[in-house]
């Protein structure tokens, strides 16, 4: 067994930092997203009274 071909080695050295690079890009694009679906909310949304803090 010659182990792995100069080509596969290229390969690997190339591939596996640009695919860690795209998920990365990914998560952090859905974060965002999330973040940003979630702040709206509580800006749109009134001031809540607790009611159970009313006397009366």
């Amino acid at each position: 067994m010659d182990g792995l071909s100069e080509g596969w080695l290229q390969f690997l050295f190339v591939a596996v930092p640009v695919l860690s690079l795209v998920g990365t890009w990914m998560g952090l694009r859905t974060a965002g997203r999330l973040a940003e679906r979630r702040q709206p909310r509580a800006a749109d949304e009134p001031e809540r009274k607790n009611e159970g803090d009313s006397n009366g």
